[in-house]
């Protein structure tokens, strides 16, 4: 069975370390690779700590050729903490509870931060629970640099709880009371332990703020500075004992030593007095800041407490290769690194501030092998349906080649068939054509009877012209509506028109304008015509009579379709 293995990231404000763990045959933990890569750490270049921490993870991939998943904290200036006390409540109303108090004690809105919890302590009457959180966009672009570099970050953990985790991992028989001062480059960690229970603190004073004294008390850039300050207390200068340099780099770590003495005590008297926890009976310092030489013995001075470096790799086995790597001469920086993979050994009470969408990858990426296995098992199951119903099929195809065979001859007869048929409904609409043909011949021959006893019965009037209009273009008639989903209209056969143009002569005024009586005897005539069963209509009747003795006249008639011409 493969051993469990942790490739674990610490982004700090100045540095990143990288670590992969794993665990020994006696269950103690294991260094078995270290990385450490610098990165700037100047103030006036916060806003862009994202690009240099993507830069110096990129460095670290490429070099050490690192990558896959890993943990990674989040930075005490990137991660908010709170403790609260509440009603303890049964654990299926404790959700909303809890979303509640975090809405009211963590200063931003919920829909900004992403935030978890961990009870700190349940007596049955009373919850004590810290919240951490962080803004989403911050932890977006710190997932985005390591994701960029070939890290998929599956924890986020606060630095703080990373502390809290190997401290009690690394000195089992630590007092029941003590506090650890972790000193980063941007802010310092106040771990507070009272047995299981704990409080952290975090504030801005750090190791920065004596890289800033240095700067401006010398008038050198903020990364000289820091290059300075690290040699001379790390005891890697070269500077002689009374070097102006060496002086202000004194000076600037003593002050931040009697600031700091402030912070903590202030902290402490607090802690004591809002919890009622007792006194802390030792002090552990670690982080960059604890190289300052006089620091500890300043602190345990003024707090009258004993105080000791922190050891992170106490009880941690370190591998030939990264002790080469500079592992135990870094071992100030690596307390949160360890902490992450405590989970190794021990169970650990610890909140992630993963993103929504890497967690939900997170979550898929899990459930990847279940969803593989269930598509072998689904796809095993269908194997003998699959060859049954491949058999049927083949089976089938030559059933059906036989019959297509015997159905070739009958295709051949069919399509004849269907060429005869089609040559007869020719031969029906040229007989209908044929039949109609002949139907409009003795119409014309009844039509021109019927118009020739017309003019008879009105005497002396005589036509000169019978014109067929032609029929209007397709232009000129009104397309009929489309209705979608329905077939399509055939639009309507236009009727046939004939002009008929005459004279009637008014015998009893041959040389004056006709009488109304002839205008009569035309209007009759016009209008007896609705009354054959040739015509539905007659239309546009006009009159001349500036003819003395003559009326011409002319007008159309519509033909009726029932007695087609």
């Amino acid at each position: 069975m493969r051993s469990p293995r942790v490739l674990a990231l610490d982004l700090g404000a100045s540095h990143v370390t990288a670590g992969s763990f794993g665990v020994s045959a006696t269950g103690r933990i294991v260094l078995q690779r270290f990385v450490f890569e610098g990165q700037d750490a100047d103030p006036a270049h916060e806003a862009r700590w994202n690009d240099h921490a993507a830069k110096a993870l990129g460095a670290v991939a490429v070099r050490e050729k690192l990558a896959g998943p890993c943990v990674v904290t989040v930075p005490g200036h990137l991660a908010l903490t709170k403790f609260i006390k509440t009603p303890a409540l049964d654990p299926a109303k404790r959700t909303q509870s809890l979303a509640f108090e975090a809405s009211q004690h963590i200063p931003y809105p919920l829909s900004d931060v992403i935030w978890d919890h961990v009870v700190i302590a349940d007596d049955g009457f009373d919850l004590e629970v810290m919240f951490a959180a962080a803004k989403v966009d911050a932890l977006e672009s710190l997932c985005a640099a390591a994701d960029g570099a070939g890290f998929a970050p599956e924890r986020a953990t606060p630095s703080s709880l990373a502390l809290r985790a190997a401290f009690r991992y690394s000195y089992p028989e630590a007092p029941g009371s003590a506090l650890v001062i972790s000193i980063g480059a941007r802010s310092t960690n106040l771990l507070f332990l009272d047995g299981e229970r704990f409080y952290i603190r975090t504030f801005p004073l750090a190791g920065n703020q004596v890289t800033a004294a240095i700067s401006e008390e010398l008038r050198i850039d903020f990364s000289a500075a820091e290059a300075l300050k690290v040699a001379v207390l790390s005891d890697r200068s070269e500077l002689p004992e009374n070097s102006p340099a060496r002086a202000a780099v004194q000076r600037a770590a003593a002050g931040f030593a009697g600031r700091l003495h402030l912070e903590v005590a202030r902290s402490i008297v607090n802690h004591r007095r809002q919890m009622g926890a007792p006194q802390p009976a030792k002090v552990y310092v670690t982080g960059g800041g604890s190289l300052i030489a006089d620091l500890l013995s300043t602190l345990s001075e003024r707090l009258k407490l004993p105080v000791e470096r922190y050891e992170p790799l106490r009880g941690v086995e370190v591998s030939a290769d990264a002790r080469a790597a500079g592992a135990e001469s870094l071992s100030y920086l690596m307390a949160d690194l360890v902490g992450l993979a405590v989970s190794l050994v021990q169970p650990v009470a610890t909140v992630t501030l993963l993103p929504a969408a890497i967690t939900d990858a997170l979550a898929f990426r899990k459930r990847q092998p279940l969803y593989l296995a269930a598509a072998v098992l689904a796809a095993a199951a269908l194997l003998p349906p699959v060859f049954y119903f491949q058999n049927r099929v083949a089976r089938a195809h030559d059933q059906v080649a036989q019959v297509e065979g015997q159905l070739r001859p009958l295709r051949s007869v069919e399509a004849r068939n269907v060429d005869h048929l089609a040559q007869i409904e020719e031969a029906k609409k040229q007989i209908a054509a044929l039949e109609g043909l002949v139907a409009t011949k003795g119409n014309w021959l009844e039509f021109l009877a019927d118009v020739q006893t017309r003019l008879a019965s009105v005497g002396d009037v005589w036509l000169e012209r019978i014109q067929l209009l032609p029929p209007p273009s397709a232009e000129g008639m009104e397309a009929a509506p489309v209705v979608e989903g329905a077939a399509p209209v055939t639009p309507p056969v236009p009727p046939l028109k004939l002009t008929l143009s005459g004279r009637l002569l008014d015998v009893t005024n041959p040389v004056s304008n006709v009488s109304p009586e002839s205008f009569a005897r035309v209007k009759s005539l016009i209008s007896g015509f609705t009354g054959s069963p040739f015509v539905t209509a007659v239309e546009n009747e006009r009159f001349d009579s500036t003819q003395p003795g003559l009326l011409r006249f002319d007008f159309t008639l519509v033909v009726n379709p029932k007695r087609p011409l």
